[in-house]
């Protein structure tokens, strides 16, 4: 091949991560690194390699000619049997490249692939990747890079977070448009004059933004992020949310009388208050814990309440008679995170607590009610909130706890 790689892209080719992941502005040049990079390595005689577009019609209508313009000035072009109907490139040793759209996801299942391009991978199904299309690597351990402009806080960006990890195998990258090297920088402060602040940032610094109607927007974990060990003396505190599809505890140790660092979590699915318990006692045994008030006359288990069973393993419930409003409680949530004076007074081990710290950016108000479409979410932020909340509330004339 006979190409111009500029110098971030011939990096990001010759990392030997398995799985890539390239978060980039607009015109950045991914759609000519994705073709690239299917490309490099050992082209297997006879097997099959893939570049994912979210749609069909965007793989034809952007991939397919950066593909043949490629193979032309590689001097491939005439070696190379294309079909326009499938979208694919065969090559001279019979191994097929071939142009997919996400849109249709059953029509992806099914083949053994070398080598693969999820292209604005933001914007498909968040399954496609683990229910389709990574077991198809599996038979050759087969690469995977995956490329696109942020979306907000989505699917993209929890790859993007496991590749900034030190987890084998992943690998990611973030560069702003001007970083490709393709657009002249006067367009880019034309567009900076012409659209918002957030979607010039998400556009063209490839910024991955939080959504505008957060919950907890008093949230920052660039701020917010503690890893400190150094508070075994100070008392443990546990909030807890009883849902049955997805049980949640956060563990804490409260600071003094005002702070509070959440460094532990637990996730249990479809699972019970009696697993739950077995699970803390080994975590934090005979600790003060904060639950939904609704746990004291419903059981998940189906037997005694969810206070009962957590009094009856040792644990100090203490729980509202009742649900405090939920803005309360949000705002208990946000006040400890950051003040009206400007008081930072609860952080949070961002790595240890990962689906505490998803809520927080990624839970969002519907009308005057949090948002549960998403069956996942709100569980372990709720289980925090009902701890921040009994601790430090924001109404004081609401009904008391009880504590048993």
């Amino acid at each position: 091949m006979n190409t111009d790689l500029k110098k971030p892209r011939g990096a990001i080719l010759r990392d030997k991560a398995r799985f890539k992941i390239l978060a980039c502005g607009r015109r950045w040049g991914k759609t000519y690194l994705g073709i690239t990079y299917l490309h490099t390595g050992i082209i297997e005689p006879e097997g099959f390699s893939w570049f994912v577009a979210p749609t069909y019609r965007q793989a034809k209508r952007i991939a397919w000619p950066v593909l043949k313009k490629l193979h032309r000035a590689w001097g491939w072009h005439d070696k190379i049997q294309y079909s326009e109907v499938e979208l694919t490139a065969t090559l001279p040793n019979q191994h097929k490249i071939s142009l997919m759209g996400a849109d249709n996801e059953d029509s992806l299942r099914g083949v053994g692939l070398r080598r693969i391009v999820m292209d604005e991978y933001a914007y498909m199904k968040k399954n496609v990747w683990g229910e389709v299309i990574r077991p198809m690597l599996s038979d050759y351990n087969a690469p995977a890079l995956f490329t696109g402009t942020p979306d907000g806080l989505n699917h993209f960006y929890d790859l993007y977070e496991r590749g900034q990890s030190k987890e084998k195998d992943w690998q990611s990258w973030q560069y702003k448009s001007i970083e490709g090297g393709y657009i002249d920088p006067l367009e880019i402060e034309a567009a900076r004059r012409d659209i918002d602040a957030r979607t010039f940032r998400q556009e063209y610094e490839a910024s991955f933004e939080t959504v505008s109607n957060r919950v907890y927007y008093s949230f920052n974990r660039s701020v917010h992020d503690d890893r400190r060990n150094d508070l075994e003396q100070s008392p443990i505190v546990v909030g807890m949310d009883f849902n049955v599809s997805k049980m949640c505890a956060c563990i804490g140790r409260r600071i003094g009388k005002n702070e509070i660092h959440w460094y532990d979590e637990v996730v249990l699915k479809d699972s019970n208050t009696f697993e739950m318990a077995a699970t803390l006692n080994r975590k934090c045994p005979g600790a003060a814990i904060y639950p939904d008030p609704a746990g004291s006359s419903r059981s998940t288990s189906g037997t005694k309440s969810d206070h009962q069973i957590l009094r009856d393993n040792g644990f100090m419930v203490i729980a509202r008679r009742a649900h405090p409003p939920v803005k309360d409680r949000v705002n208990a949530v946000n006040s400890r995170f950051l003040s009206q004076a400007g008081d930072i007074r609860m952080t949070i081990d961002t790595e240890s607590c990962r689906e505490l710290v998803t809520d927080l950016e990624r839970v969002t108000w519907k009308g005057s009610d949090i948002n549960k479409s998403d069956l996942a979410r709100t569980h372990m932020s709720d289980a925090m909130g009902y701890c921040v909340e009994n601790l430090w509330p924001i109404n004081r004339g609401f009904v008391g706890s009880i504590m048993r």
